[in-house]
């Protein structure tokens, strides 16, 4: 599906893929709002669905899976966010910049955020922190990170957890009633070991930040990363304003746009989050209040 909505940015012209919303609401700022894993076009813009409707300046940025861009984790340039924000300031007039996103896209967020002075508010929605090796659809590893910043390789932690076999790494987890295989990906994110280095260095933004977690999170483990981030910030004597809930009942899918889904997304939403059919309403209550949080979080936005 093609958005005829909003202005649309391109690789060849503006050095990176969007659409660009215009608001009617503190019209000098703007949020770059980005989806997650397998994330298309027409899904990263419903995402962000909430933020539009309230008037804000949205930039959805597109990192992969948008036509003319890869559809594998892969290599993908922080680049694109750094554009985008240049791009905002310097053709859109627009003084102070924000990021958020959920799940992959959160981590994106926070990478980008660390590396790009220029954004001074995130809010990261079930994220992870720390940047993993690429792989394929079907986890072959690829020995590359997720991610680039100027050409170069971000540091990443390899999946040695694949090295075993898949057929093993899916019955460890099938076997473990703590994970089945609905529970897979969080299985491989709590088995498989991360490296420092690997770290995304959250301690260097220059941002306020809002931080949402889930506990016993059905993706991979926001709720520890979130922990780890406020302690880590914390301890480094961070300046800037730092705010966090961890839900006790909630779901991997604490986003907006949930009624557009459709395809392999539908399905995953339906099978494969345990969370959603154990606690429904909780979950869907829980999606109402973080954007209520977020909404809250950025009328404090200086």
């Amino acid at each position: 599906m093609v958005i005829n909505e909003g202005e649309r940015c391109s690789l060849e012209k503006q050095g990176f893929v969007g659409v660009y919303y215009p608001g009617t609401y503190r019209t000098d700022r703007a949020i770059i709002a980005s989806g997650g894993a397998s994330c298309d076009e027409k899904l990263s813009v419903a995402m962000s669905r909430f933020l539009r409707d309230t008037g804000y300046n949205v930039l959805v940025l597109g990192f992969y899976m948008w036509e003319g861009l890869p559809d594998t984790l892969v290599s993908i340039p922080v680049d694109y966010a750094e554009r985008a924000v240049h791009w905002l300031k310097d053709e859109k007039k627009i003084q102070s910049v924000a990021m958020t996103a959920a799940s992959t896209g959160a981590g994106y967020t926070l990478l980008s955020a660390s590396l790009i002075p220029e954004i001074s508010c995130i809010m990261p929605i079930v994220p992870f922190d720390y940047v993993m090796e690429g792989t394929t659809n079907s986890f072959k590893r690829l020995g590359r990170s997720v991610y680039t910043w100027h050409g170069q390789d971000v540091p990443y932690s390899p999946w040695t957890l694949i090295d075993e076999g898949l057929p093993r790494v899916f019955l460890g987890a099938i076997k473990d009633k703590k994970y089945g295989l609905r529970r897979f990906m969080r299985y491989g994110y709590d088995h498989n070991p991360v490296s420092e280095e690997s770290r995304i260095k959250v301690e260097n933004m220059h941002a306020d930040v809002l931080l949402l977690g889930v506990c016993d999170d059905d993706g991979w483990p926001s709720e520890e990363a979130v922990t780890r981030m406020v302690k880590i910030l914390k301890e480094a004597g961070y300046s800037y304003r730092v705010e966090h809930h961890i839900y006790d009942k909630a779901s991997h899918a604490l986003t907006d746009g949930l009624d557009e889904l459709s395809g392999y997304a539908k399905w995953a939403f339906k099978n494969m989050l345990p969370a959603e059919k154990k606690y429904p309403r909780e979950c869907e209550e829980a999606r109402q209040d973080s954007f209520r949080r977020i909404l809250a979080f950025l009328e404090g936005w200086n």
